[in-house]
């Protein structure tokens, strides 16, 4: 098989440095379930430019990346005024809350973990390769006492539950909360016991044995059709960790014990720096799809269709621009995660000498005008003003890149 050698490589002309974007889907294209045409236009413009761009949110609501960008293209498309084909986003450019817990938590892929939110999450936990996830209410079906107040509880319910035959061996390993539980006094009341106890139902308190749990959105609030924000899963890890605090003093544990104790609670979602990682990645691989490439390491990863000369021209012709991102956008709606996000990504670029980021604010969600914007380099009436704030100011470089493409198609 033939290669390429980082030499020839290059004679494509050196870097042109490109912009990379990362958007918020909620009140940023969409409020409440209402997508805008904007949004649709704003999409189109980046498209066209051959930005590499990313969606990124601390919702997900259960469904896998797939299901979420099948269902935002249906949903852009119907709002959008142009009718030409276009795919507007696909699975790999989805980072959903609890995207990360894929590759960051593979050593549980084979372990008893309790997951918790809506129903569906089940089947995005599975999909990801947790084996031997079970969800909240399997566990609360399984232990129907646990909740007082539960649909199998007895305060609702005149049924006699047989509990001799009982079993507590289920001893998680870890708790994923994937989105905000459906329940929110059974979450607090059940995940406590098992933070508590591998077996609650039989001792009530192990003080040997500890487990994480993993949070994937620390909004407190998000905005939805109803006229003013709602609690989100920020608040519910609020509620936790002061019942947990409170329960944890009243069984005589120790402060410094105790502060140990709420160590285990482990955070993702924006502005989580652990999140931003995960999206710079993921808009690095999106700029190598666009025909560019920042590392060599990635040609090596087609070498293997270099069966012979002919497929070699084509897939030189293919991956030989070479660009960097010569910039981080994250366009949101919410000062607290997506600006205060890009402002962690800024400041760690500056003590690593990487690309800088800049978070652009939109008036389309939670944010209003006289809110502290808390460090937004810009801010716009919808994505679609924001969009061409980028296009305008990277044009040079996005037109020299569309020449170069010309030139190598007709040649």
């Amino acid at each position: 098989s033939m290669r390429l050698t980082p030499v020839e490589y290059q004679k494509s002309g050196g870097r042109a440095p490109l912009p990379a974007v990362a958007f918020d889907i909620d009140g940023v294209f969409k409020m409440g379930g209402q997508y805008s045409a904007a949004g649709a236009e704003a999409l189109r413009k980046v498209i066209d430019a051959e930005i590499p761009y990313v969606l990124m949110t601390n919702g997900g609501g259960g469904r896998t990346e797939e299901q979420y960008a099948d269902e935002m293209n249906k949903k852009l498309k119907a709002v959008d005024e142009n009718t030409a084909e276009v795919e507007f986003v696909a699975g790999d450019q989805m980072i959903l809350s609890y995207t990360p817990f894929d590759s960051d938590l593979s050593h549980l892929k084979n372990e008893p973990v309790l997951i918790v939110g809506s129903p569906r999450i089940l089947e995005a936990a599975v999909n990801y390769g947790f084996r031997k996830a079970m969800h909240l209410s399997e566990y609360t079906c399984r232990h129907p006492t646990m909740n007082p107040f539960g649909k199998s509880g007895l305060e609702k319910d005149d049924c006699v539950i047989n509990l001799a035959r009982e079993e507590w061996n289920e001893d998680f390993k870890a708790i994923l909360v994937f989105t905000d539980p459906v329940d929110f006094f059974e979450g607090i009341q059940v995940l406590s016991d098992v933070l508590l106890s591998s077996q609650p139902g039989k001792v009530e308190f192990e003080p040997e044995r500890r487990i994480p749990i993993v949070f994937s959105n620390p909004d407190l609030l998000w905005k939805t059709q109803y006229p003013h924000a709602r609690f989100g899963q920020g608040a519910f890890r609020l509620a936790l960790e002061v019942c947990y605090k409170a329960r944890l003093q009243s069984l005589g544990v120790s402060e410094k014990e105790i502060e140990e104790r709420l160590n285990d609670f482990v955070q993702y979602g924006k502005p989580e720096i652990a999140q931003f990682l995960h999206t710079k990645r993921a808009l690095i691989k999106q700029a190598a799809k666009t025909g560019c490439s920042p590392y060599f390491s990635f040609f090596s990863d087609f070498t293997f269709a270099l069966v012979n000369t002919t497929k070699q021209i084509v897939i030189a012709g293919l991956y030989d621009i070479r660009c960097d991102i010569s910039h981080y956008y994250m366009v949101g709606d919410n000062p607290m995660s997506d600006i205060q996000g890009a402002v962690n990504m800024d400041n760690r670029a500056l003590s690593k000498d990487e690309k800088r980021w800049s978070g652009l604010l939109v008036r389309t969600g939670v944010y209003k005008d006289g809110d502290n914007d808390l460090g937004a380099t810009e801010i716009f009436d919808n994505v679609l003003d924001s969009v061409d704030h980028i296009l305008e100011t990277h044009k040079e470089v996005i037109q020299k890149l569309k020449e170069q493409k010309a030139t190598r198609t007709a040649s």
